[in-house]
């Protein structure tokens, strides 16, 4: 690779697969995997999620009926373990990306971080500053 540019994206994606928020992550989604009920609930979530993408697309109208569904599946998410911490962790390593990408973009724009935006340890960004 002779663009610096992309052998810096090289190295930050080597620098993730170490965070302790992929790892994390990955931990937990092989836990939900392995067990058979935060699976098939997981699986019953990306299926209805599934048929109201396509309803979208289809130009049909998600009815209350329909949220209340999801809503209900969500809950079964939450109210199991394996599938609540998998969440908290999914989360938490989207947080890092998110902080990745504000901070490309302030660099390309120019800006200036600001105090508590982007990284900060008391806002829990993910940011050891």
């Amino acid at each position: 690779m002779s663009n610096p540019v992309l052998e810096k994206a090289r190295e930050l994606g080597d620098e993730l697969v170490k965070s302790k928020e992929l790892t994390e992550m990955r931990d937990a989604q092989e836990k939900v995997m392995q067990n058979q009920e935060a699976k098939a609930i997981l699986d019953q979530f990306h299926e209805k999620q599934k048929v109201l993408y396509d309803m979208q697309n289809q130009g049909q109208e998600i009815t209350e009926g329909h949220k209340k569904e999801v809503e209900e599946i969500e809950q079964k998410m939450m109210d199991n373990n394996l599938l609540a911490e998998f969440i908290k962790t999914q989360q938490s390593f989207e947080k890092v990306l998110q902080s990745i990408n504000d901070m490309i973009s302030q660099a390309i724009s120019g800006e200036k971080e600001s105090s508590c935006e982007s990284c900060c340890p008391s806002c829990d960004s993910g940011c050891d500053a």
